[in-house]
C-alpha cells in the first residue's frame, strides 16, 4: 500500500485554498444531512396530519351528532320535569316518549398521543399546532361530562316506572340530578359547536349528519333502540 505524504503548504494563499475546500465540504455534507432529515421530517408530517385528521373527523362525528340530539335530550328533561311534577302533586305521570342515558359514545385520542410521543408535532407549522392544541385539550373534559351526564340519567332512570310515592327527598334529589343531566348536556353540545368551528379553520371536512339515526334515536326508547338504532345507522 503506498501512502501519499500531505504537501506542505508554502504560503498562506495554499493555506487557505486547503482551509477553504475543508470547509466547503463539511458545509456541502452538513447541508445534505440537513435536507435529508427536512424531507423526513415533511414526509412524517404529511402521514401525522393524515391520521389526526381522520381521528378529529371521528370525533367530529360525536359532536354532530349530539348538536342534532339537542331537541331530543330537551324533550327527555321536560318529560323527566313533568314526571316529578305529578309526582310532587300526586297526579298521575305520563311516560317517556323515549329514554336514553345519555348520548354518548366512546371517544378517543390514541392518534394524537402517538404523534406527540413520536416528536412528530414538533415540526407542523405553528399556527396549525396551535388549532389542533385547542382541539384536544378540550377532548378529557368532553369524555368526563359524558360519563357523568350517563351517571345522572341513570339515577333519573327510575322515573321510567316510578314508585306509587316518592318522598319529598327523594323528589328534590331527582330534580338535582335533573339539572346536572341538563347543564352537562348545554355544556357538551356548547362545545361541540366550538370544536367544530376549530375543524373548519383546520380544513377539515365536516362529516354529514345521519338523520334517519337520529331521528330513530329519538323515537325509541332505551329496550329497543340499541338494536334499531344501529341496523338504522348502517343503511345507505
Amino acid at each position: 500500500m503506498e501512502f501519499h505524504k500531505p504537501k506542505p503548504v508554502h504560503s498562506w494563499r495554499e493555506f487557505l485554498k486547503e482551509v477553504g475546500i475543508i470547509v466547503i465540504g463539511v458545509s456541502i455534507a452538513l447541508a445534505a444531512e440537513q435536507m435529508v432529515e427536512y424531507f423526513h421530517w415533511r414526509n412524517e408530517v404529511s402521514i401525522a396530519r393524515k391520521a389526526l385528521q381522520d381521528e378529529i373527523i371521528s370525533i367530529d362525528r360525536f359532536y354532530i351528532r349530539r348538536i342534532g340530539l339537542a331537541p331530543c335530550e330537551a324533550k327527555q328533561e321536560q318529560e323527566a320535569k313533568t314526571i316529578l311534577d305529578s309526582l310532587e302533586y300526586k297526579g298521575k305521570a305520563v311516560p317517556f316518549t323515549a329514554f336514553h342515558h345519555g348520548a354518548g359514545t366512546l371517544l378517543v385520542d390514541s392518534e394524537w398521543q402517538s404523534e406527540r410521543s413520536a416528536q412528530v408535532l414538533t415540526h407542523f407549522p405553528r399556527a396549525e399546532l396551535a388549532l389542533m392544541n385547542r382541539y384536544y385539550a378540550i377532548l378529557p373534559s368532553i369524555v368526563a361530562w359524558i360519563e357523568a351526564e350517563s351517571i345522572a340519567w341513570s339515577e333519573l332512570s327510575i322515573l321510567q316506572n316510578p314508585p306509587a310515592r316518592l318522598e319529598p327527598p327523594d323528589i328534590a334529589k331527582q330534580r338535582g340530578q335533573l339539572d346536572r343531566a341538563h347543564r352537562l348536556n348545554f355544556l357538551i353540545v356548547l362545545n361541540g359547536y366550538r370544536m367544530l368551528k376549530l375543524s373548519d379553520q383546520m380544513g377539515i371536512v365536516r362529516p354529514k349528519p345521519d338523520r334517519r339515526a337520529m331521528d330513530a334515536f329519538c323515537n325509541l326508547g332505551d329496550d329497543r333502540s340499541e338494536v334499531d338504532f344501529l341496523n338504522i345507522a348502517k343503511q345507505p
